[in-house]
């Protein structure tokens, strides 16, 4: 399927898009101008590979086709760079919620160019790079959720997650578990401390007052470890459900 774009800058490209196995969709794009059209490179695009987001319904753009964690495996890396970095390599989460208007784009953090696609380090792009990819990205982005299929694409892409999140969640809740154990053991600790303190007599000073003593004191980081003790058990328990 052949896409054609125009971005918030008012450049024009158009995209070859095929769907992958796991719902991303790749578009090979090219720029169209004055002097014909020219390639620009391969996109792919699904949502958050993280088992656990820390932020709700970002979207990942990977640089280049091929292998999802390694760009030293990609084939067909985007050229949007400076003469001295041609290549934007890496990958970029973006938030959908960010685009407000027609016109707003996304602000890319941290992108990286390269003197090759692979096989070379990657520097931190320029202001203009990053300025033309986030116009480019900001359209693929708006014409991939614009997709008739985009909900049978990003249901795709989720449910290949499942193993990777059920390994998460296992782990997740064995660290749990064993910090629940460890707040446990050091209850019992200040509650035996306590229980073997002496017993108490009246302030020998003023300054002295009854809430801190000893005993109290230990009964106050008790009941602390025991709120965040039941703070993680729910935690464990909403994990699991």
């Amino acid at each position: 399927m052949t896409e054609t774009l125009k971005t918030a800058a008012g450049r024009y490209y158009t995209a070859e898009v095929t769907i992958g196995e796991h719902g991303e969709a790749v578009y090979d794009v090219k720029r169209v101008g004055q002097m014909g059209a020219f390639p620009v490179g391969t996109f792919v695009i699904h949502p958050d590979y993280h088992a656990f987001p820390k932020v709700d319904g970002l979207v990942n753009i990977q640089f280049g086709g091929g292998s999802p964690t390694d760009r030293h495996q990609r084939t067909n890396v985007p050229v949007l760079g400076s003469a001295s970095l041609p290549y934007v390599v890496g990958h970029q989460l973006v938030n959908p919620a960010d685009l407000v208007d027609e016109t707003s784009v996304f602000r890319l953090r941290d992108l990286a160019g390269a003197s090759t696609g692979t096989g070379t380090s990657a520097g931190g792009a320029t202001l203009n790079t990053s300025a033309r990819t986030a116009d480019l990205v900001t359209a693929l982005v708006r014409n991939w959720q614009a997709r008739d299929d985009y909900d049978q694409l990003t249901a795709t892409y989720t449910a290949t997650l499942a193993p990777q999140r059920a390994e998460a969640i296992a782990k997740k809740a064995d660290d749990l578990s064993c910090k629940i154990m460890s707040i446990g053991e050091r209850i019992d600790e200040l509650t035996k401390q306590r229980d073997e303190l002496p017993a108490t007599t009246a302030p020998q000073s003023d300054d002295i007052t009854p809430d801190m003593a000893p005993a109290v004191q230990l009964t106050g980081q008790i009941l602390a470890l025991q709120c965040k003790r039941e703070d993680l058990i729910a935690e464990r328990a909403d994990l699991t459900k």
